[in-house]
């Protein structure tokens, strides 16, 4: 069963069009050109949140020299543009294709262990994290439930769930997405069982008592849904641990971080994402989203509660 494409308003469809006019362009076009002039704007033009960019890799890697720092910027910058040109990439795209961009590394234990169950998917901001719903064609049987977060441009979120709309992916709203499994939880998505799909490196807004996990040199939240999900219902946990084999193709791990069966520690299943998203990071630090504010919190050090950090600081 085909997931079905949501309509599209006027200012949408227009931008799809765009979309598809690049996804029709050769591979080389696409990336060595369209790719290069986005990454010129990027880098020189609009000089894109670099203040920002350069400050997150210096504190995450002190050793670093200062050279280090803003080469790592500039080819962040570069995948940036290769992201973007991804993402436009997508308007269109076949099966085929599909597994042409990414392909996925899946342990025949791992297979055992999730075969016919709910299983949560931890994803994250790096490599082109919107290729990690398509594990469905490395582990089959499966409907992929994706968490996403409506954008405040009805255009841009119209085109956006257009995109990331294909067989068996279902996108659904971070704001009923417990609410969704919960009333698919016994029939599943068409029949099949679910895999949850989360980028759990967004940024958490806390409440309550926080935990705070040691990561990239700092104490740092992490989003828990899925791990809370995992514990309450018994399911296994995968990560999927991406990293680029050339341009605009990935391949991606998938590892066991739970199998829904054996008790564990609070927050030890974050804590494992946590480390295996450390190292990816460590290992190809330029591909990680350095863009996005991650650090918006700090621990107060008397009570250890969420301190909101101003911009620039």
């Amino acid at each position: 069963m085909k997931t079905a494409k949501p309509n599209l308003s006027f200012g949408a469809k227009c931008l799809w069009l765009l979309c598809r006019s690049v996804a029709i362009l050769p591979h080389w076009m696409q990336y060595k050109g369209v790719a290069a002039f986005i990454y010129l704007l990027l880098r020189y033009v609009v000089r894109y949140r670099r203040k920002l960019i350069i400050k997150q890799i210096a504190d995450s890697f002190p050793l670093k020299s200062e050279q280090e720092v803003v080469a790592i910027c500039n080819e962040f910058y570069s995948h940036l543009a290769e992201v973007i040109i991804s993402t436009m990439n997508m308007a269109g795209i076949t099966d085929e294709e599909r597994r042409e961009l990414i392909k996925f590394n899946v342990p025949d234990s791992v297979k055992e262990i999730v075969d016919g169950r709910h299983l949560v998917v931890l994803a994250s901001h790096y490599g082109f994290w919107e290729y990690a719903q398509f594990v469905g064609l490395a582990i089959t049987g499966y409907s992929m439930v994706g968490a996403y977060h409506p954008l405040s441009s009805k255009a841009w979120d119209e085109l956006f769930l257009h995109l990331r709309t294909f067989k068996d992916v279902y996108p659904v709203p971070s704001q009923r997405y417990v609410r969704y499994f919960m009333e698919n939880r016994e029939a599943g998505v068409c029949g099949k069982p679910m895999m949850l799909g989360l980028a759990s490196d967004q940024n958490s807004p806390p409440k309550g008592k926080v935990h705070w996990f040691n990561f990239l040199n700092r104490p740092t939240l992490f989003f828990d849904g899925g791990e809370q999900l995992a514990t309450k219902f018994s399911l296994p946990v995968v990560y999927l641990s991406m990293r680029k084999v050339e341009t605009g193709r990935y391949e991606c791990d998938v590892v066991l971080l739970h199998d829904g069966k054996k008790p564990l520690e609070k927050h030890e299943i974050t804590e494992r994402y946590v480390r295996h998203l450390e190292r990816d990071i460590e290992r190809e630090p330029a591909y990680w989203m350095w863009s996005h504010r991650r650090w918006k919190y700090y621990p107060d050090p008397v009570t250890g509660e969420a301190v909101y950090r101003r911009k620039g600081v």
